[in-house]
């Protein structure tokens, strides 16, 4: 199974490391003749692959912290306090991770033409947060049930207010929670294809992913050229769950008790 994993892993890093000629020899070779980062350079300095790079961190940061902060709001709510129509409202959340995105697209892109946002930040960013925070909402709402009521009652006690509560006591707790929502959210938007090649009209605002298929030639495919852009595209999210890593095991209860 870890073979079944790793060797697509490997075999873009090779692919990236040979030249042109290379990647079409049949049978193909496991090992570059020679170590070539040309692709590299040629990536990065192709079109606008550099500001679809920064267009994509933009994009997916701003809607990855307005997806936490509402998520997080919104699971307090449904995790703490009970009202009529909670399971419906939560159904209704979970109903619409079950629409294809391709749905969705006529829709968002009607909307985002009235309020007249079409090829602009805003109109990825709402279409991604839209789009991942029912999960989000799902996961944290998860994670609050997991911690005890009566630590928001200590809280209370102690002279906290709600959203006091919430940011001092409930959040540290559910720090592991956050992460992998953070984590999920940010994977939502940088690699959503759909969306950016829909509500953007000039290669300026295109995403990454856009790029990234856009060495899909009409007479040849760019492979090392290709591999090198999603090498360079994967290390946000890795250097992302590399910072997030230490709260998914730790912090579980850190805080709930003393020592």
């Amino acid at each position: 199974m870890l073979l079944l994993i790793l060797f697509p892993m490997y075999w873009i890093i090779i692919t990236a490391l040979k030249t042109i000629p290379e990647t079409y020899l049949y049978p193909p070779t496991f090992l570059p003749a020679s170590l070539n980062f040309e692709a590299f350079a040629k990536v990065w300095t192709y079109g606008n692959f550099s500001r679809m790079f920064s267009n994509s961190l933009i994009v997916s940061l701003s809607s990855t912290l307005l997806s936490i902060v509402l998520a997080s709001l919104a699971a307090y709510g449904f995790s703490r306090f009970k009202f009529k129509g909670n399971k419906f409202v939560l159904f209704i959340f979970l109903f619409t991770q079950m629409v294809p995105a391709i749905l969705l697209l006529l829709p968002y892109f009607i909307m985002m033409r009235k309020l007249n946002l079409i090829n602009t930040y805003p109109a990825l960013i709402f279409a991604y947060t839209s789009f991942s925070l029912p999960f989000c909402t799902w996961m944290l709402k998860g994670f609050f049930d997991s911690i005890p009521v009566d630590i928001d009652e200590s809280a209370l006690i102690d002279g906290c207010n709600r959203f006091q509560a919430l940011v001092r006591v409930v959040f540290p707790l559910a720090l592991p929670g956050i992460a992998a929502t953070t984590l999920f959210g940010f994977l939502v938007a940088w690699n959503h294809y759909l969306f950016s090649m829909g509500l953007t009209t000039t290669p300026a605002m295109y995403t990454l992913p856009v790029g990234i298929a856009s060495f899909n030639g009409e007479f040849r495919v760019a492979w090392n050229e290709m591999m090198a852009g999603a090498i360079i595209a994967s290390l946000p999210a890795l250097i992302l769950y590399l910072l997030l890593q230490k709260w998914f095991v730790k912090g579980l209860t850190a805080g709930a008790v003393k020592g």
